[in-house]
């Protein structure tokens, strides 16, 4: 058996605040506090003693932490938590509370021991490093825009259009699924901006990639610019018609912003849109799609800008060699 005067030394020399309320007790008041809570707290004995240990809260918890503890007291539970209590002066502190439950010959609770220890700066470190971690997070998620995204337009960028159109293009030839793929220049640009200056040009730049994200909002639809006043969107899943109606409507998207252009034919701002539909396979490269309807808008260029017009549909290179074959068996 311990000794009693011991275990009242270990108590009241504790550096950890150590209090006991009566749980049979109308409000379970505190009956005991030791030195090391009043030092933590500011209350001393004669403040604590007869009050609800709540009074530590100011006024204020946590919904999920009370509701731990009303169920662990509903249960004659202990539990443990990390509570923002105030002291006697205002200020807060962090109180890492252990509470168990003291049960007579019959089971009933009849005490609640509780230990209290200030962990504020724990707390506070944590805080620190989680706030240091967010801010990595929103530098890292910053970094990954400049990587992919054109600075002036918003839209993605040539390094990551390239990288994408890979991946699509190898899901597009394992599903067997056209792909159409927009080449866009706005016409006179050049005029445009010796006319109205770079600033009023860089204006027209986001005008127009605006209309043309706000034209292709599907998940499996890409648009980037491609370089200077060039664009370039993948739309996987879209077939021939629909591809030239999406083409003769971007023009008439980017017409109906109504920016002047006087240097232009037309005396307003227009595009010029290339386009071809493909149904990737294996032996078929992007790079030869991306051609085609690079070469695509050049006629559209020949045409007399303000237009669309697309690329013969290409021959796969396993259909050419079969055909090949065929002819030879025919010879």
């Amino acid at each position: 058996m311990i000794d009693l005067e011991l275990l009242q030394h270990a108590v009241m020399d504790s550096r950890d605040g150590i209090s006991i309320a009566d749980a049979r007790e109308i409000d379970t008041p505190l009956i005991f506090v030791n030195p090391a809570f009043e030092r933590m707290t500011g209350y001393n004995y004669d403040d604590a003693v007869g009050r609800n240990c709540r009074f530590l809260q100011g006024g204020a918890i946590d919904p999920r932490q009370r509701g731990v503890m009303r169920a662990a007291v509903a249960q004659g539970e202990g539990f443990s938590e990390v509570l923002a209590n105030y002291r006697k002066d205002g200020t807060l502190f962090w109180n890492e509370l252990s509470v168990s439950p003291i049960h007579d010959e019959n089971g009933a609770v009849t005490h609640y021991i509780g230990f209290q220890k200030d962990v504020t700066q724990r707390v506070l470190l944590d805080e620190q490093l989680r706030a240091r971690n967010r801010d990595l997070e929103s530098a890292k998620r910053a970094l990954e825009e400049l990587v992919t995204l054109d600075a002036l337009t918003g839209v993605y960028n040539r390094r990551h259009f390239d990288s994408r159109l890979n991946t699509l293009w190898k899901i597009s030839t394992r599903a067997a699924e056209s792909m159409a793929i927009f080449f866009i220049d706005i016409d006179h640009f050049k005029a445009y901006n010796d006319h109205f200056g770079h600033q009023k040009g860089d204006e027209a730049l986001i005008d127009v990639a605006q209309t043309l994200a706000e034209s292709f909002q599907r998940g499996s639809d890409f648009l980037a610019r491609y370089g200077g006043e060039e664009f370039v969107v993948v739309a996987c899943g879209m077939d021939r018609q629909p591809a030239g109606h999406f083409a003769d409507d971007l023009c008439r998207r980017v017409r109906d912003l109504a920016l002047r252009n006087p240097n232009a034919p037309s005396g307003r701002l227009t595009i010029s849109v290339g386009y071809t539909v493909v149904t990737p396979q294996p032996g078929m490269a992007a790079d030869a799609a991306i051609k085609r309807a690079d070469e695509a808008l050049f006629a559209a260029k020949d045409a007399g800008r303000n237009c669309a017009r697309s690329a013969p549909a290409p021959v796969p290179t396993v259909a050419v060699a079969e055909r090949r074959q065929r002819a030879s068996l025919d010879s």
